[in-house]
């Protein structure tokens, strides 16, 4: 697993950081949430701070996901892209909902329309890198937040969008995302981090809207023995950008065993309800994975399965690769 210098939250006089010499100041700080401990807000960087040109160390620091290799030009230009956004300091809400593990239907068909291995699944339609070594550590994405408006007012449904570490036959899962929920006739949206088992948290300080563009990056570290799952969401349409870490939880060890990229049919109340319907259909792109290294993994160039959400033989919703980074979901049926 990846492994960061130990760091104090507080800057210490006199430390470099591009040529800037910061005072001694919190940049974060543990956010108190009923039912989750030790949830760490990176809320600011010093000013002056350069992520681009920070050493990994500050980088782990100040919260940002650790860099991906220059020589890849488009994984490197879409992290430049993200971490240059303005920091907002982490607002939390534990909402009691949970966007849990693949609820595994087993193997439906010998090869999917890519050629992959394609399996069913209760809650999850996406792709999953499965397997391999060294272990995944790192997972991002990027995608629009589709609008979930629609004419019928008394349809009630949940669904989200996300890329996340282990769930694919572990029972531990590091993820982040957004939710889009149509509710009595109004639409909701809102950013969220989880390390499932635990509970999803809202962010409330995070806001966003139908056509934002979202880059999302879940990762790993252990220091100590410890493992600690990091969170970095940013708004390319607000410019802003947000970062969070959770210890893992008790009880649940982390297994580096997936990583997905994922429309999911959240659980309310300890209940699905079917997905629903925004225009038919969801893109995400930028969509790497990393292993215990600096080099991006697009999700088509190691095995993986290509994940079909159904309900009693019905498929609810489907994907499909657009590019060895990219992929398009499909709504076939919505009640």
């Amino acid at each position: 697993m990846y492994k960061p210098s130990l760091y104090a939250l507080t800057l210490i006089a006199g430390l470099t950081t591009c040529g800037l010499i910061a005072s001694a100041q919190n940049y974060s700080r543990e956010v108190k949430v009923p039912g989750i401990t030790r949830l760490i807000s990176h809320d600011a960087v010093p000013e002056g701070f350069d992520p681009v040109s920070a050493s990994d160390s500050q980088l782990d620091e100040f919260g940002f996901p650790p860099r991906p290799d220059q020589s890849d030009a488009e994984a490197y230009s879409k992290w430049v892209e993200a971490v240059s956004l303005t920091r907002v300091p982490g607002q939390y809400i534990n909402t009691g909902r949970y966007h849990g593990p693949n609820k595994s239907n087993g193997k439906i068909e010998a090869t999917s329309r890519d050629n992959v291995p394609a399996y069913s699944s209760g809650n999850w339609s996406g792709f999953a890198i499965a397997g391999g070594s060294p272990i995944l550590t790192q997972v991002r994405g990027e995608w629009i937040v589709p609008s979930v408006n629609n004419q019928f007012e008394s349809f009630t449904g949940y669904m989200s969008e996300w890329v996340g570490l282990d769930g694919d036959g572990t029972d531990d899962l590091i993820q982040d995302g957004t939710e889009q929920d149509w509710i009595g006739g109004t639409a909701g949206y809102y950013a969220w981090i989880e390390f499932f088992p635990q509970p999803e948290l809202e962010i409330s300080s995070f806001p966003v809207s139908p056509g934002d563009v979202i880059q999302a990056y879940s990762w790993e570290t252990e220091s100590g023995g410890v493992v600690t799952g990091h969170y970095f969401l940013s708004n390319l349409n607000t410019k802003i950008s947000g970062s969070t870490s959770l210890p893992i939880p008790k009880g649940t060890k982390f297994y580096g065993k997936s990583a997905e990229w994922i429309v999911e049919r959240t659980e309310v109340n300890g209940s699905f309800t079917s997905p629903i319907p925004f225009f038919a259909g969801s893109f995400m792109g930028g969509a790497y994975a990393f292993r215990n290294s600096s080099t991006a993994i697009p999700y088509w160039n190691q095995a993986n399965q290509n994940i079909t959400m159904e309900q009693s033989g019905t498929k609810l919703s489907q994907v499909g690769s657009l590019s060895s980074n990219s992929m398009w979901f499909t709504w076939d049926h919505y009640n």
